[in-house]
Order: structure tokens, then sequence, then C-alpha cells
């Protein structure tokens, strides 16, 4: 009998015990649900961000999901085990699925392009380290929005940085137009749905290109608008640097700013924050789906600009990893081009 009785006030303890642990584990994870929410509502804040009561619920969930892999990321980052960190930034209540679908809209794109090739390798002297923003060449970090314009940014910062070479300072150009204007049966490109540096490039110095001020950015498709403009500049064909050589790139960065285009996909590029980008990716050419801007160099990586505003990355800006594979990083070797600007080509109607 009393062994019995013992063995029941056993049990009843060991529920006891049980059902403490479990509140005990069921207020801790609220206490961490709250903790979130408070950094899901600075983190809108921060960002803008407002959504309706069903949205909202759904947003934080991606939002805990992406926050677990930024921590887990971080842990390897600090083990030595990752070169590069992420971060919370604007696109962290994205899907790694919804990201890609609005971002990485830019193919690559086997049209004939231009016969004038920088092939390289001739015994250039060139610097081991460029930066083309010390030199003032490299304009100011955009924002492209919910709009797969990457390419018509990846162009303008290209144009821009042109200019600045021959002298004409502080023109900022329009994505807008290219956007909005290389489309049809001259040109391949379409606008928020993806486009191509080169063509860019050829309706530059074919019709010239307005000034943004002029040509607003809007971060969604309208109608050409281009005759409505004033301040113009035409610019004088482009160059194509030779593909999967790295020794041409090198020589063609250290003089130019490159459109190029690599392979962005997944989170970690998704939400990168700083460091050397060095990740596993498909360099194939058929797998290249983000156009961005080169602007300078390193040992270990090559600067490059990207067009998803300050709060991503490095203020906008990616150390992506110089690797022994012809491909490069993540392709950024396969589809490299820069335009040409002479000075006296701007049109002032």
């Amino acid at each position: 009998m009393q062994k019995g009785l013992l063995t029941i006030l056993a049990i009843t303890i060991l529920a006891g015990t049980g059902l403490l642990m479990n509140s005990q584990s069921q207020e801790q994870n609220s206490f961490l649900e709250d903790k979130l929410m408070k950094e899901y509502q600075i983190w809108q804040q921060e960002h803008g961000k407002r959504y309706s009561q069903f949205e909202n619920t759904f947003r934080f969930g991606i939002f805990k999901k992406n926050y677990d892999y930024v921590i887990n990321h971080q842990k390897r980052f600090e083990a030595g085990l990752e070169t590069y960190e992420l971060g919370m930034n604007s696109l962290a209540d994205l899907s790694v699925e919804e990201f890609e679908g609005i971002y990485l809209k830019w193919r690559y794109n086997n049209k004939q392009q231009s016969n004038e090739i920088f092939e390289g390798g001739k015994g250039i002297q060139i610097p081991e380290f460029v930066d083309l923003r010390n030199d003032g060449l490299v304009s100011a970090v955009q924002n492209q929005g919910n709009c797969g314009s990457c390419w018509a940014f990846s162009a303008v910062g290209s144009l821009e940085s042109a200019l600045r070479q021959s002298g004409v300072q502080n023109v900022e150009l329009s994505e807008q137009e290219l956007n909005d204007c290389t489309k049809g049966q001259e040109y391949d490109s379409d606008g928020c749905n993806g486009g191509f540096m080169f063509e860019a490039f050829e309706y530059a110095s074919k019709n010239g290109i307005a000034i943004k001020s002029e040509y607003t950015y809007v971060a969604q498709d309208q109608e050409c608008q281009s005759k409505k403009t004033k301040t113009r500049f035409t610019f004088n064909g482009y160059i194509r640097v030779e593909s999967l050589n790295s020794q041409a790139y090198l020589e063609a960065a250290s003089q130019h700013a490159l459109s190029v285009g690599i392979n962005a996909s997944g989170i970690n590029f998704q939400l990168y924050r700083k460091g050397i980008f060095s990740s596993k990716c498909d360099g194939k050419v058929e797998s290249l789906n983000h156009a961005i801007l080169n602007v300078g160099y390193a040992p270990d990586y090559y600067l490059l600009k990207n067009s998803w505003g300050l709060s991503w990355g490095e203020a906008g800006f990616i150390r992506f990893a110089r690797i022994t594979d012809k491909v490069g990083q993540c392709g950024v070797h396969q589809d490299v081009t820069y335009p040409i600007y002479k000075k006296n080509s701007s049109i002032i109607q």
C-alpha cells in the first residue's frame, strides 16, 4: 500500500515538474516572440513597411525565418566558416522565391553584340587596387524598387561613369527612359521584366539619353516619353570585354566601370551585409539573372555597385570574391560591357 502511494506521489511530482517546465518553455517562447516582434516593428519603421493585418502576420512569419537564418550564419562567420555577414535589410520580409521573382529578371542575351572586343593580356600595367569612387567616377547608389530594371541601373551607372571620365560632372541619367524606350522591334529589352545593357548602350548611342530630372524614375513600365525631354547625352557605342578572360576583365576594370551579369540567386545574396561574398553558385551563362556594376577591385575581390538602396550590403556595394575559375564568382566574367563617350556629344534642345 505504501509502495503504491509512493509511486503515485512520484508520478504526480514528475507530472507537475513537466507541467512547470512546459509552462516555463511557453513563457520563454512567448518572451522571444515578443522580443522578435519588437525587432520586426523597428525594422518596419526603418524601412517604411506597412501592411494589412493579414499580410503583416504573413510577413512576420517570413521575417522570423530569415532572422533565424541570419543568426545561424553569423555563428558560422564567427567560427571562421564564412567570409561574409548577413543582415536584416529591406528585403528581409521576402521569401527567397519572392526575392528572385521580383529582383532577378535579367537574362543573358546571345543576340549579336558589338564587334569591338577588349581582349586584354597585352602587357598593360594595372594597379593592385582600384576604387573608382575615389576618383569621383561613381554616382550615388539608387534603388530600383519592385521593378526588374537592374539592367537599366547597371547601364546608367556605366554611362554616368563614362561621362565623368570625360569631365562631365554631377549628371544623373534616366533609367526610366531606358526602361520605357528600349522595347519593340529594334530592341529586345522588356522594361520591368528585364532588359540588356548592350541594348541600353546602343539606344544611348542612336538616340541619346535624358537626364534624370527630366525623365524621373517611377519603378513601373510606361510609354516612351523621350520626345518631351530637352537635355540629352549621346554616346559613341560600347565595348565587349572578352568573356571568360579574368585578365581582360581586370584590365578593363582598371579603367572603366563595367556592366556585368551575375547569378544572384539565394538568401545569402538577398541578405548580404558585409565582407567578401564567397558562396557556391552556378556560373554558367544561362544561370545569370542579375545586372550589376563593377567599380573596382582588390587582390581578393571585385567591388560591385548594386541598385537595391543603401540598406543592402556595404551601403549598396558588395565585395565579390575573385576566384581562379574562368567564369568567375557566380559567372561575373561571362557578360561584361562598357560604353564609350566622347566630349561634345551632348544634345541640348
